[in-house]
């Protein structure tokens, strides 16, 4: 009937995908998370590894082919109101939370963000000004004092 095994199998794939798709934000891996879920489902029922590495298979591949063009243009929808919004960050002055040379993250109005530096080194508690914004980055500059 049920082989832990066979559970745990789609369980760690299934987890792997959706934190690999947490990790990189591309709504690419999240479709094996569904397939993993649906191959589960096949395996409670009692069917064959052969049947639930088909079923696997076909539902990641058909969600991918179906989700990630729909999921990708909402996305791009909701990308274009928000950097309207960020765009009004350029310009902005604030303190560094802490240490940044190349790259980095900081917080800014509650929010963490990678930053890329274009200046001098930045120490915490120096005040930095952002330069632009591009995706979930932005870049800044250290505010030299006169």
């Amino acid at each position: 009937m049920w082989s832990n095994f066979d559970i745990i199998v789609w369980i760690i794939i299934g987890t792997a995908a959706l934190l690999l798709d947490l990790a990189t934000s591309s709504f690419l891996f999240v479709w094996f998370t569904l397939g993993a879920i649906a191959a589960l489902i096949v395996q409670i029922l009692g069917y064959s590894m052969y049947i639930q590495i088909i079923v696997f298979t076909l539902i990641s591949i058909l969600c991918m082919i179906l989700g990630y063009p729909m999921v990708k243009k909402i996305i791009k929808k909701q990308e274009n109101s928000i950097l309207s919004i960020e765009r009004n960050y350029v310009g902005e002055i604030f303190i560094a939370d802490k240490d940044i040379r190349d790259e980095g993250v900081l917080k800014f109005q509650g929010v963490y963000w990678r930053v890329t530096n274009s200046g001098n080194h930045i120490k915490k508690g120096d005040k930095v000004k952002i330069n632009s914004v591009k995706g979930n980055k932005i870049f800044v500059k250290k505010v030299e004092e006169e």
